[in-house]
């Protein structure tokens, strides 16, 4: 299915490929300078508070990391990180297996949208292993 599909059919795009696409340009040194689409780049960042993948960016694209914007989209990642975890352990305390698995994912994949890859990898590879937990226990 072409990823131009996913959004009409209701499905996000996450992560978002094009803002990867946008860094990739960055490093080439015939957009090396290109002020639009580093303007891009970071309104992309800016508009789903992805503090991790702007760490990265400056690292790998060497800028010089702004510390106030950085610092208020981390803040905002731990709000919304902490709502996760909440509804997490509400969902393990109060409610069944696959409202866990949902919940879970939900974290996975709000991981996934901020760039921060090895921890939203832990999150994917967590919930696979407890879809493939039920699955064994229907099968027996």
């Amino acid at each position: 299915m072409p990823s131009e599909n996913l959004e009409e059919q209701g499905l996000e795009r996450n992560p978002n490929l094009t803002l990867a696409q946008k860094k990739f340009l960055l490093t080439l040194p015939s957009h090396k300078n290109d002020a639009t689409i580093k303007e891009e780049l970071l309104n992309g960042i800016k508009e789903d508070n992805m503090a991790p993948f702007y760490e990265e960016c400056c690292r790998d694209l060497k800028w010089t990391v702004n510390q106030p914007f950085l610092d208020q989209m981390q803040k905002e990642n731990e709000t919304h990180l902490k709502t996760l975890t909440d509804v997490i352990e509400d969902a393990e305390t109060s409610m069944g297996e696959s409202e866990i698995r949902e919940a879970n994912l939900k974290k996975a994949e709000y991981l996934s949208r901020i760039g921060d890859k090895e921890k939203a990898i832990k999150a994917f590879t967590k919930n696979v292993r407890q879809d493939s937990f039920v699955g064994t226990k229907l099968n027996t």
